[in-house]
């Protein structure tokens, strides 16, 4: 391996394992690319340094201007540790319920701000359950943001992680370029959770533009679901909420949504760890027990590729799976 020139140009490229200990007795194969061995720590990076690498390009993002984003802490980090690199300061609104102190340490640690808002409201049940999910946690910290950047234009560029193109455009162009590499284009099924939707947007139009039969199975929380019997269930509010969910669950890009309890991704992400030596995190867990439902109905000689979308670090003190 050649010496890097920096951090950002160790981001993607990441390995893929096939799952033994954990699906034993399973004739389809389950493999699992380590998204965690990125350099924060989570496949969020590959989205962070695209969406600000289009914005220097596009000119909307110039030396001494501020980045700002809302949160629930993977997206934070990343664009955290890419600012840190290129130079520019970085603030991120986080949901008080996501607002861990692991979470707020390691994004600190890289020089960013984070500002905790608060979200509890007694009367929305999406916020009252236990899985967090991004596209609902969001939307008031995502408010704060385009206020900011609506008052100083000239200083403040918003992410926009939730509805930005190149989000989209960074997995359709890398992680499912790898996954393809990595199987020799042997893909029977892509499973993976939902958070902004664009990692599952971008990796199932790689797959299909090589195999348009290749199954794409989305993951959610039973507890905080945002699509069900395909339409998106949360309030679509202009500039701020919809996006790339809102694309994904028109256009039916997932073949099927399967709810996993929160429970149930907690005990798989302790048992990738126990007997498969693979510290990732609670996503991670819920997409490897999603991915062993689909492997069963599959039967032999199939694969399917799920991902450990980040590093147990972050949930080490307080275990709730948030996308």
């Amino acid at each position: 391996m050649k010496i890097a020139n920096g951090v950002l140009e160790l981001i993607g490229s990441t390995p893929m394992v096939r799952l033994t200990k954990v699906t034993e007795g399973i004739d389809s194969e389950v493999c699992a690319k380590l998204e965690y061995l990125n350099p924060s720590g989570s496949i969020k990076d590959r989205m962070a340094l695209r969406m600000i690498e289009d914005a220097e390009k596009s000119g909307r993002l110039r030396p001494g201007m501020k980045i700002v984003e809302a949160s629930t802490g993977n997206t934070a980090t990343s664009l955290a540790m890419v600012g840190a690199v290129k130079g520019f300061s970085v603030a991120v609104y986080v949901p008080s319920s996501a607002a861990s102190e692991e979470r707020s340490r390691i994004i600190t640690s890289f020089g960013a701000e984070v500002i905790s808002v608060e979200i509890d409201d007694p009367d929305n049940e999406f916020l009252k359950s236990k899985g967090i999910h991004g596209a609902i946690a969001e939307v008031i910290p995502r408010q704060v943001c385009l206020a900011e950047e609506r008052l100083n234009p000239d200083r403040i560029w918003w992410a926009r992680q939730f509805s930005n193109p190149a989000n989209v455009a960074a997995h359709r162009e890398t992680t499912g370029k790898e996954i393809l590499e990595q199987t020799d284009g042997k893909v029977d099924a892509f499973v993976t959770a939902l958070g902004t939707g664009g990692t599952l947007t971008g990796v199932a139009q790689s797959l299909r533009a090589h195999n348009p039969g290749v199954r794409i199975v989305a993951v959610e929380p039973k507890q905080s679901r945002t699509i069900k019997d395909g339409k998106l269930k949360i309030p679509i509010i202009d500039g701020v909420s919809g996006g790339i969910m809102l694309e994904l669950s028109q256009k039916k890009i997932a073949d099927e949504v399967i709810a996993v309890d929160e429970d149930d991704a907690i005990g798989m992400a302790h048992k990738l760890a126990e007997e498969e030596g693979l510290f990732c995190g609670l996503s991670s867990g819920g997409n490897v027990f999603a991915a062993i439902q689909v492997a069963r109905t599959l039967g032999p000689g199939k694969r399917v590729v799920t991902l450990l979308v980040d590093h147990r670090d972050r949930y080490l003190f307080r275990e709730r799976w948030t996308t």
